[in-house]
């Protein structure tokens, strides 16, 4: 279509009347795509502060890690203030952000004690539901002052009270009520196990948290802080608020939690620890431990499941180290009697199974004790423990018949039957009893793989570590060489076979044989015979790995004469031994130089050098707060006269503040 062919639309007549559509958006209501956010409830942090402190805790982190040089703690000092200056009246949204939250907990262990608390007491009346409380209170009496740090707690604690039994559920708010229960008490963090869970441990040792927090300067002693008397007041009403607000069944809930159970557990510690009229609290009939057991004396399905979960049997074994006596035999005559093999079988019962063995009575009398039936019921039928390698219970009932030097013969009887080992065996089938145990197999087992073995024709070679021996198999033997005599005479005989070099040169084994040199509830003609032969192999013992272990443990169980004797061995294949990885390290224990200068300094040094003292039984975690029992709570007396006393104390903490 050509140019001049193009013609104009007409024009459309356009409303002169237009509607005014007013749209105004309801008072006090956001708009719809706006919500809050549960991770950032005092609002976001902005991008260039966020930077900022990316930033910054590289060079705090470098400063850390640095030396403590007067110049170093002076930048320091000074990047904490520029630091400080920054956060001013952005405590709380710093403190809800990821990555500035750990920058935040880098400087709390650097703070000095005014700098701390200026932090905390902003920090402070932040939660949400207590908010115009705690705003109220510090209005009146408290505007300007700066408070004491034991001011500060108490009045967190105020705060957290009327949510304390949904912070023991949440994710997050659980781990923060151990520590104030910690905190209250006096107890070192690093008593407490269930702190951080495994899972938020793992992720602390990446390489991406480990740039940006360091927990190598936080404070890991074992020794009791001490607190002011006050905080055992508090720890008293947090307990009793717990205790007052949780029902059966809630603490039934919590047990398979693993977000509640590690601070269940620790609600359980804390009420062994608190007495009463001369009574620990968990001996109440409506206590926690007591709970958290049932009253009942019928089975229940959720118990039955309990004692098999994974998370429950933690629960269920702090309830019974606390709980009365009555409580635990009526757990006992409900859910254990009569099942102690069928429930020490099961991965996760068996646990609690040894606890209630390490507990149980086991007082002799005209009427049988439980501790003694559950003996008898391990002699019936405990091949099934050792068909299934689950010898947990077997160990435990073993640990406390050595705590109670009684019960040794029971417990060699129970351990024979359970393995189906001859009753009157000959010296052939003692020398196998070591071997049958390591590899954890009933007496017609073995003898079965050994003919297989036999038969097959195959040589395992000297470096090849996937042997029978187990782990469960020697701890069960070392135990039993804590038996008084002449109970534990089968380790000793079939110790001394033929099989000793290869017993040495196990990870497993060879701690069964240095437990039988370094025993002192051993005789010296038992150690003579296992050391016999352990003298003829010594120059090949120092040249493997766990063999100069073994070695090391020879030297220590000698007597004067057998020591020179060694000596005098080592110093003919000297050359040999030095040339060694591990052999040297022998040579250097004898002190051969001493040895070739004067025989006699030598003689009465080596008298003296014996092996050091071994280490305790691994039974039951030992409770951290026990010590509570000497601290029972101030007296309603007391209390009113601190009251009264209030208002100095206050004029008093106006004055120190000033003053600062």
């Amino acid at each position: 279509m050509g140019k001049s062919d193009r013609r104009r639309a007409p024009k459309r007549a356009r409303s002169t009347v237009e509607d005014d559509v007013v749209t105004t958006d309801p008072p006090n209501e956001m708009n719809s795509w706006v919500t809050d956010d549960v991770n950032t409830p005092f609002g976001l942090v902005p991008a260039a502060l966020q930077s900022y402190f990316k930033e910054v805790n590289a060079q705090l982190l470098q400063m850390m890690q640095g030396d403590d040089t007067e110049g170093g703690n002076e930048e320091k000092q000074m990047l904490l203030q520029a630091i400080l200056n920054e956060m001013d009246k952005n405590e709380l949204m710093l403190a809800t952000d990821p990555t500035c939250s750990l920058v935040m907990e880098n400087m709390a262990s650097q703070l000095d004690e005014k700098a701390l608390r200026i932090l905390l007491d902003r920090m402070t009346g932040s939660v949400p539901e207590s908010v115009p409380q705690a705003a109220g209170d510090a209005s009146t009496d408290a505007h300007g002052v700066l408070r004491s740090l034991p001011a500060i707690i108490c009045d967190m604690y105020e705060e957290m009270e009327p949510s304390l039994p949904e912070m023991m559920t949440d994710a997050f708010a659980s781990h923060t009520l151990r520590s104030l229960v910690a905190l209250l008490a006096g107890v070192p963090m690093a008593l407490l196990e269930d702190l951080r869970s495994r899972k938020s441990a793992k992720y602390r040792t990446k390489e991406r948290q480990k740039s940006m927090v360091n927990d190598s300067l936080w404070d890991t002693t074992l020794e009791r802080v001490s607190v002011p008397d006050h905080f055992y007041n508090v720890l008293y009403r947090l307990y009793h608020h717990l205790q007052s607000h949780l029902t059966e069944p809630q603490i039934h809930a919590m047990m398979p939690d693993a977000v509640a159970a590690p601070t269940l557990r620790l609600l359980l510690r804390l009420e062994d620890g608190l007495i009463e009229n001369q009574q620990s609290l968990a001996f109440h009939p409506h206590s926690l431990a007591s709970m958290a057991l049932s009253s009942s004396h019928e089975r229940t399905d959720f118990m039955e499941a309990s004692i098999r979960d994974a998370v429950a049997t933690h629960v269920l074994e702090t309830a019974l180290q606390s709980t009365s006596r009555s409580s635990l035999l009526r757990f006992w005559e409900t859910y254990v009697q009569g099942r102690v093999v069928k429930l020490g079988g099961h991965p996760c019962a068996n646990y609690v199974v040894a606890t209630l063995l390490r507990l149980l009575p086991a007082e002799r009398g005209e009427s049988v004790s439980p501790f003694s039936s559950a003996l008898q019921e391990l002699t019936q039928a405990g091949d099934q423990l050792v068909k299934h390698q689950m010898l947990g219970v077997l160990q435990a009932a073993l640990e406390r018949s050595v705590a109670l030097n009684d019960y040794a013969s029971e417990m060699v009887h129970a351990i024979a039957s359970s393995f189906r080992f001859p009753s009157d065996p000959s010296a052939e089938d003692v020398a196998a009893f070591v071997p049958m145990v390591l590899s954890i197999h009933t007496w017609k087992a073995y003898l079965h793989q050994k003919q297989e073995d036999s038969s097959s024709g195959t040589k395992r070679k000297r470096g090849d570590r996937n042997d029978e021996y187990t782990t469960q198999g020697s701890i069960l033997l070392q135990r039993m060489l804590q038996l008084p005599a002449p109970h534990q005479n089968w380790v000793y005989q079939s110790l001394a076979s033929d099989r000793l070099a290869s017993y040495c040169r196990s990870p497993s084994a060879a701690h069964v044989v240095m437990a039988a040199l370094t025993h002192s509830g051993s005789s010296y003609s038992q150690r003579r015979a296992l050391l016999r032969p352990l003298l003829e192999i010594l120059l090949d013992l120092c040249d493997d790995a766990w063999g100069s272990r073994v070695a090391d443990a020879c030297w220590f169980a000698a007597d004067g004469f057998t020591k020179e004797k060694i000596a005098q061995l080592v110093i003919k294949h000297e050359k040999r031994l030095l040339s060694s990885s591990y052999g040297r390290f022998f040579v250097r224990r004898l002190r051969l130089g001493v040895y070739r200068k004067n025989v006699d300094e030598w003689k009465a040094w080596a008298q003296t050098d014996t092996a050091p003292p071994a280490p305790a039984l691994k039974g039951m975690t030992k409770n951290p707060f026990l010590f509570l029992r000497d601290h029972s709570p101030t007296s309603s007396k007391t209390k009113h006269k601190k009251k009264q006393g209030s208002r100095a104390e206050r004029e008093l903490e106006n004055i120190f503040s000033a003053i600062e």
